[in-house]
Formats: C-alpha cells, structure tokens, sequence
C-alpha cells in the first residue's frame, strides 16, 4: 500500500543528492556565523530602537541557511546567483516570510553603484512594497569604515519622496573593515499606492563630510498591492475594549488596524502572541527584529505580523491570548536625570532602574519572552517639551533583559517624564476571528 510513496521518496532523494550545493555562499553563510559566534550581540539602530540579535538564534540561522539550500532547488538558485541576497537570507530566521519572497523571485535585483568622497555604495537589490522597502546594500573605500552609520536615508518615487515612519540599519560585525554588506530597513509612514517603477535612494552617511548618495533605479517588475480583510469586530480582554478594525496582507508583512476604547482603563502595548494561523496550524506570529508597529501611545495603532502572502490556504484566523498592559495612572515613570532620582513608576516593582544619568536611563527587569522591544518611548521635560533621544538599546544578562535610553543632549528642566513602548505585565483573552 505504500509503494507509490516509496518511489515518490526514492525520487526526492535522487533528486536532493544530485543538488550541487553553492559552495561560495556556503561559505558565506559558514563565516558569518562564524564571526557572530565571536561576539555576543549586534546593535541594530532605530529611530527609536536598538535590537539585540542573540547568538544562539544566529546558530539556528546557520542552520536553516543550509537546510533551505539543500531542500529547496528555488532558493538555492537565488542564494548563488544573486548579489548581495546573504544578508536577505539572515533575515529569514526571524520572519518566514522574507524566504516566501525568495522563493516566489519577488526580491528584485538592482545591481546600482556611486562613488562619493572614495567611498563606493552599491544598492544591490531590494524588497518593495505598500509598507515599506529593504534595501541590500554593499560600502566600500580604501580605509576602514566599520564604525560608519547613516544621517538619513530617503527613498523616492518619480523624484516624488516616500514619507518615512521609522527606519533601521545594523553595524555588522565584518572581517574586512573597509567593506560593509547589510540591509536598511525602511517602514512608510502611511499605506503607500506604486503606479511607477522608476525611484531613488539618498543615503548620508555620519561621517565628518555628511557623504551624501543619490542612486536611481528602475523595479523590474510590479509594487504587489495587499490583501484587505476588513472586520470592525470589537473584543473585550478583562475589561478592555478594543476593535480590530481590518487586516491586510502584503508580501513585507501583515498591518492589523485596531482601534482603543477611550475608556478602557488600561494602556495596552504589544500583543506578545497576535498571529494568523491556517487550517494545518501554521502560525505567523509578530515580528521579532524590525519594525513591531506604528502609532503608540495614539487611539488607532497598527501592528506588525509576519506575511503569508504567498500562501494560499483553505481557512485562514486571526488570534490573540496575550497582550502587555498597564494601569494608564502608571503608564510613565518620573525622573529628575540631574540627582538620579525616580519619583514616579509602575508600583508592581517589576522594573529595576539600574542606572539615571543627564543623558541616558536603564531599567533592567526579568526577559518572560523571546521578543526584542524596548520599554521606552518617548521623554518629555517639566515643560512639557520633547527630550530627544537619539536611540534606545537592548541587551540580555543572565534571565534579565536590560533597556537604555539616550539622550541627545543632558537635559536640565526636570522631572522627565517618559513613556513605554512596552512593559513586561500582561493580560489574557482568547480571541479567534475567522478570516476566510
């Protein structure tokens, strides 16, 4: 009775083992992790965040690299024949749907150079649409330029430019310093409708002339356009109102538009396991190392899921268990950054702040969850003016997840009230929406 699944077996293997293996991005990928493995984190700049990349997640990477080279005959094509996709490649380990994107040639090789101040920029491909765009890129001089990070980056559409919500960037730990090759992440501002192929990145570079790169291009094939659900559906999570009003789907990720009640009595932040889910049970879940979300702290926010798009299930569902909460009185904390003093925090004792100085704050408090996300947000003084803060970082030690906040300048007008992105208190519901 098995014998037609036998052959089909006895075929895959003939088949896998006469798979030629691409031994330069073998190589690639054996030498990166081997040169995380060296160290223990990665800083990922943010408008308003720093990630941690853990080394133990990088050796699962590793070996899903592999495994992807050697079981998918499409994605071994596109690793050997594409320059600059590596680093696409190591985004994969935190967001399946970027490998889906491989797979399906929807990452679009562009293969553009400028030289500037003798340093050499190279867009080498990049991943497009409605929300937002990755850029593949390779930088280049004849002197070392590994500490080098970016003033901005602008992206355009017919010389007309994109409004930007929040971008990122890494400092890869690289063997050769005056060679760099990551990925800049850029999430739009608001949905973004494509009816040309012809754009632009600006970069400029921090360093001391402000290098300044401006490269055209031309996508070689279509902005995909998102799958739209719309629902309106509220649901109560003890007591706290809120309604999920659409999901859509795009090929980067998927946007959840949901809408707080007024007078809910808590501030809702992240939702620690918001996913979809098909009928096998299949799960695409929040993501990890990027951009979470956009409009915090406001009424309507948006949330950030790993895309399905190129899945085409029978049944698909929306589901929520969890979310981080806290009582909006004790939303902030209170702190005079002079005497290094807190006046005000959440009384449920579960932040520890382990250093307040004029320019920086850090709070420690016990990791509960694999999800890198700051805790703070945004400061403001006894003025109620912005305190700007150039970043905020995150790191991990033994059980505890560490959060900083920078300040541009050493504020003087205290006390300095600042808000959470997110908090390690939670509450539990169980929601289950049915999308198809």
């Amino acid at each position: 009775m098995f014998e037609n699944e036998e052959k089909k077996l006895h075929d895959m293997k003939l088949e896998l083992d006469a798979l030629t293996i691409p031994e330069d991005a073998l190589n690639v990928a054996i030498e990166q992790g081997v040169k995380i493995a060296a160290n223990s984190y990665r800083l990922k700049h943010r408008k308003q965040r720093k990630s941690l990349w853990s080394l133990a997640i990088t050796a699962v990477l590793l070996l899903t690299f592999i495994t992807s080279i050697r079981v998918s005959p499409a994605f071994a094509s596109a690793i050997s024949s594409i320059p600059g996709l590596g680093k696409i490649v190591e985004l994969i380990q935190y967001d399946k749907g970027i490998q889906a994107i491989v797979d399906n040639e929807y990452y679009q090789q562009v293969n553009a150079s400028q030289t500037v101040d003798d340093i050499t920029l190279t867009i080498n491909g990049l991943i497009v649409d409605e929300t937002g765009v990755v850029v593949s890129y390779t930088l280049e001089a004849p002197y070392p330029i590994s500490a080098v990070g970016y003033e901005d980056v602008r992206i355009f559409k017919d010389d007309m430019e994109i409004k930007k919500g929040s971008w990122s960037y890494d400092h890869p730990n690289q063997e050769n310093q005056n060679r760099k090759e990551d990925v800049l992440n850029l999430m739009f501002w608001e949905k973004e409708s494509f009816n040309t192929r012809s754009m632009k990145i600006e970069i400029t570079l921090e360093n001391e002339k402000e290098t300044t790169f401006s490269i055209p291009f031309t996508l070689n094939q279509e902005v995909k356009k998102g799958k739209v659900y719309p629902l309106k559906q509220e649901v109560v999570i003890e007591g706290q109102k809120l309604v999920i009003d659409e999901i859509t789907i795009y090929p980067l990720r998927v946007a959840v538009d949901i809408t707080f009640d007024e007078t809910n009595t808590k501030e809702i932040y992240n939702f620690q396991d918001m996913r979809i889910e098909d009928e096998k049970g299949e799960k695409w879940s929040s993501i990890q190392n990027g951009s979470s979300g956009r409009g915090f702290g406001e009424t309507q926010q948006t949330f950030f899921l790993q895309s399905n798009y190129f899945e085409k299930p029978n049944k698909l569902y929306f589901k929520i268990n969890q979310l981080q909460a806290l009582p909006k009185e004790e939303a902030y904390v209170l702190l005079d950054l002079q005497k290094g003093k807190v006046l005000k925090q959440p009384s449920d004792g579960k932040i520890e702040f382990t250093s307040i100085r004029p320019n920086s704050v850090e709070v420690r408090y016990k990791q509960t969850d694999e999800v890198n996300r700051s805790l703070f947000y945004q400061a403001e003084n006894a003025n109620g003016e912005e305190v700007e803060s150039n970043s905020v970082s995150m790191h991990h030690d033994e059980g505890y997840a560490y959060s900083t906040m920078y300040f541009t300048k050493p504020e003087r007008v205290n006390p300095v009230k600042i808000t959470f992105e997110s908090y390690p208190n939670y509450i539990n519901g169980d929601i289950n929406i049915e999308l198809k």
